[in-house]
């Protein structure tokens, strides 16, 4: 098995959960590029504004998402898959003060061992606020969605082009960067425990990456 996930349902849970958290003092990456929109009530974002455009790339691990083994790099066993990705995100609204709804189209290409091409679309939450968002401006997001991918696939192990969607990121913008941001996420495909295909066991791929995001 090369790597494992919670189902999507778990992971909105625990996003929800950091909704409880205490807050504190500080914007968000959005915020700090489109007007501080940390202090906006909640509500639909209006159409022609908190656009963003972000290209990452990435190795996969044969390592599990489900045991968090995928969240430990000092634990991570690579394999010869190489992803470049390329996204075009959308704020959709805003959650209370602390946390957005996002939605995220990607298309990819990975080569190595195996060749194809991979289309994903994704809605995320995130937390935004944290102590030290003056300095470096830093955002947590979960998303679940769902990915297609050209070919059915050796390392998602199963005969399945639609599949889950995951991503774990972390986004960070330093004071004075304006419109642009750094991040590392985990682009996370896999068969929900069954939900995709025959398979009831946990099949799929992950790709720790890091990228570089603009916002319009």
């Amino acid at each position: 098995m090369r790597s494992d996930m919670k189902q999507g349902t778990s992971a909105w849970l625990v996003a929800l959960a950091l909704l409880a958290s205490t807050p504190a003092a500080a914007g968000n990456v959005a915020g700090n590029v489109t007007g501080d929109i940390g202090d906006r009530a909640s509500g639909a974002r209006p159409w022609d504004e908190g656009w963003s455009f972000g290209v990452h790339a990435g190795r996969s691990i044969d390592n599990s998402v489900h045991t968090g083994e995928a969240f430990l790099p000092w634990d991570w066993d690579f394999e010869d898959y190489y992803l470049t990705s390329a996204g075009l995100r959308k704020e959709v609204a805003r959650l209370w003060r602390h946390s957005r709804v996002l939605a995220e189209m990607d298309l990819a290409w990975v080569g190595g061992d195996e060749e194809y091409a991979e289309a994903a679309l994704t809605p995320m939450i995130t937390w935004d606020t944290f102590p030290w968002d003056r300095t470096v401006d830093t955002t947590l997001a979960v998303g679940a969605g769902l990915s297609y991918s050209s070919k059915t696939t050796e390392i998602d192990t199963i005969d399945q082009r639609w599949m889950a969607s995951m991503i774990f990121e972390l986004e960070m913008q330093p004071a004075g960067w304006a419109s642009w941001s750094v991040y590392t996420r985990i682009h996370h495909r896999s068969n929900a425990f069954g939900l995709f295909g025959d398979e009831s066991s946990q099949t799929g791929s992950n790709f720790p990456s890091l990228g570089v995001r603009y916002y319009f």
